[in-house]
C-alpha cells in the first residue's frame, strides 16, 4: 500500500513560478498571518535588476509559466508599479502575470492602468475576513478598504474580463469563525472567486504544528524567489531567506540547479525535512 514515503518529486528544467522580491517587506498592511515579521530585511528591487533577470528568462526556449511581482509586501507601493508590469509584458509576452494585492491602494486611476497590462491573468486580493471589526483587527487596514476592493472588481470585470480574480482568506478558527469563513464565501460568489487557505505556518513563535510534516514540499521543485538584494529561496514562508539558497549571478537556471537548491531537494525527497529548521517548523508540502 502506498504511503508517504513512496512521494518524491522529480526536478523540473526550469521552475514554473519566479517571484520577484520587488518591494522587500514593505506593507501597509499588519496581517495576523503574514510571515514577513519573521524577517529584518530592508530594500528595494532595483529597476535594473528586474530588467535584467526578465532579460535573461526571455531567452529560455521555452516561456516561463507564471511570474509574481512581489513576495512579501504590498507591490503597489512602489511608485513604478506599472513600469515593472510593462516590463513583464514586454520581455515574457507568453508569461501570465499574477498579482497578489491587499487592495487598499484601488481607485480608477490604478484599475485603469492595470487594465493596460496584456498579461496580466490573475489578481487575488487578500482580505481575510467577512466582518468589519475581524477584518482591521486581522489586517490592520480600515473596513473602508472592502467596497473599494469590490469596486475595483466590478471595474476590472467590464475593462478585462479575461483576468481571473480572487478574493482570500488566510483561514484560522485561532482568527475567524466557521460562520465567517462561510459568510466570506457567500458574499465574494459571483462577484469573484472565493479562495480558502489553510492557515500555514514556519517558524511562527505562536504557530508551532500540531504533527510534524514528512512529505516532501512542492514549492522548492515549483518555484523560485529572487531578492531584491539577489539572493535565492525557493520557499513560500521563507520571508528572511534564511535557507542560504545562494544568489542570483545573472542566470536564473544556473540558480534553479544550484548545489544548495539540489541538496535541499535531496533531503526533502528522502524525508528528512525535519534535518532543517525552517521546514521542520512547516505545515505546508
Amino acid at each position: 500500500m502506498p504511503n508517504v514515503y513512496d512521494i518524491r518529486y522529480n526536478v523540473p528544467t526550469q521552475p514554473r513560478q519566479i517571484r520577484l522580491d520587488t518591494v522587500g517587506n514593505k506593507c501597509n498592511a499588519s496581517c495576523l498571518s503574514c510571515h514577513r515579521f519573521l524577517s529584518n530585511r530592508q530594500g528595494e528591487m532595483s529597476q535594473d535588476l528586474i530588467t535584467q533577470i526578465l532579460q535573461d528568462v526571455s531567452k529560455w526556449p521555452e516561456p516561463l509559466t507564471e511570474i509574481i511581482p512581489v513576495n512579501y509586501g504590498e507591490f503597489f507601493m512602489r511608485k513604478d508599479w506599472a513600469w515593472i508590469l510593462m516590463q513583464i509584458a514586454y520581455y515574457l509576452p507568453y508569461t501570465q502575470i499574477v498579482l497578489p494585492t491587499n487592495g487598499s491602494f484601488m481607485d480608477d486611476k490604478l484599475v485603469a492602468n492595470l487594465a493596460k497590462v496584456p498579461t496580466l491573468k490573475i489578481i487575488n486580493f487578500s482580505v481575510n475576513a467577512y466582518f468589519d471589526d475581524t477584518y482591521e483587527q486581522f489586517m490592520k487596514l480600515p473596513a473602508e478598504t472592502i467596497p473599494k476592493i469590490r469596486k475595483a472588481i466590478a471595474q476590472l470585470r467590464i475593462l478585462r474580463s479575461d483576468i481571473t480574480l480572487w478574493v482570500s482568506m488566510v483561514f484560522d478558527p485561532e482568527y475567524q469563525t466557521d460562520y465567517e469563513r462561510d459568510a466570506f464565501i457567500k458574499y465574494w460568489t459571483g462577484w469573484a472567486y472565493p479562495q480558502i487557505l489553510p492557515a500555514a505556518s514556519a517558524g511562527r513563535p505562536n504557530k508551532k504544528p500540531l504533527n510534524l510534516v514528512e512529505l516532501p514540499c512542492r514549492s522548492i521543485f515549483s518555484d523560485l524567489v529572487i531578492g531584491y538584494d539577489k539572493k535565492i529561496s525557493s520557499c513560500c514562508f521563507d520571508s528572511n531567506f534564511s535557507l542560504d539558497l545562494g544568489w542570483y549571478k545573472n542566470n536564473v537556471f544556473g540558480a534553479w540547479h544550484s548545489p544548495e537548491l539540489t541538496e535541499l531537494r535531496r533531503v526533502h525527497n528522502e524525508h528528512k525535512r525535519d534535518k532543517i529548521d525552517l521546514c521542520k517548523q512547516c505545515t505546508f508540502a
